[in-house]
């Protein structure tokens, strides 16, 4: 009952996350695994020929422009920024946090 409860529980996270885009004018969020370090996920970012607009909370986001559709090596999900706020970093938050 516990495993049933804990993959359900994972799925619905899974369906409320926003969906992916195919539009390269609007900033995404570039998901990589968790053991790829921030310099890492930046480099494959910049690789593309995307505009870093900053890095997330966790190391592994990458927020960036897009300047084709081709999608980061490795990157595991590219999402957009509605409904993930919690994973940028705001100059406000910085500010506010120190």
């Amino acid at each position: 009952m516990i495993t049933g409860l804990a993959l359900g529980s994972g799925l619905l996270a899974l369906a409320s996350l926003p969906g992916p885009v195919t539009s390269s004018s609007v900033p995404l969020a570039a998901i990589f695994p968790p053991w790829v370090s921030g310099d890492e996920a930046v480099a494959r970012s910049l690789a593309t020929g995307a505009r870093i607009l900053r890095q997330g909370a966790v190391p592994f986001v990458v927020v960036l422009a897009p300047e084709t559709s081709a999608r980061p090596v490795g990157a595991l999900l590219m999402l957009h920024l509605a409904g993930l706020a919690g994973c940028i970093i705001s100059s406000e938050a910085e500010t506010s946090s120190l």
